[in-house]
């Protein structure tokens, strides 16, 4: 088994596959610029973590950011529109799925962040979906929630 960070980020991969503008174009690392060609991806790390003992038998709250990247090349008028379609989608998919198929006691959303580029052939723009997953684990087993 793996780290509960590492489990969580292959549940949110899994969970945002499928929309139109990513399809299967979803990887559990930290965004990297698309090289010539590519389309439009999304990339799903976890920058930060905070935990908590919540007992003396060793229970651990958790608290794990997770980061969506999503990263497209084109004029930012009609990306936009993109980036907020594949926004509904993720909002829709952490909805019906908020404790990621039970490895999570909770998520929330947190914050959206958009960011564009101009030097180059073409825009260059990311957008970052911030989520909150709550997880319980015990300290001698980071791999296993409770």
């Amino acid at each position: 088994m793996a780290h509960i960070r590492s489990q969580i980020r292959h549940a949110v991969v899994e969970l945002i596959k499928g929309s139109s503008l990513v399809g299967s174009r979803v990887e559990p690392s930290r965004a990297r610029p698309l090289r010539r060609g590519e389309q439009t991806s999304a990339f799903v790390y976890t920058p930060a973590e905070q935990s908590e003992d919540l007992d003396t038998e060793g229970t651990q709250g958790r608290t794990i950011r997770v980061k969506i990247d999503t990263v497209t090349k084109g004029e930012e008028d009609a990306r936009q529109d993109d980036l907020d379609d594949f926004a509904v989608f993720i909002e829709k998919a952490f909805a019906n799925d908020p404790l990621l198929g039970g490895l999570a006691s909770a998520s929330q959303y947190r914050s959206t962040d958009f960011a564009a580029n101009t030097e180059g052939e073409k825009t260059f723009q990311v957008m970052s979906f911030t989520y909150e997953i709550a997880v319980l684990t015990r300290n001698s087993d980071p791999e296993t929630t409770l």
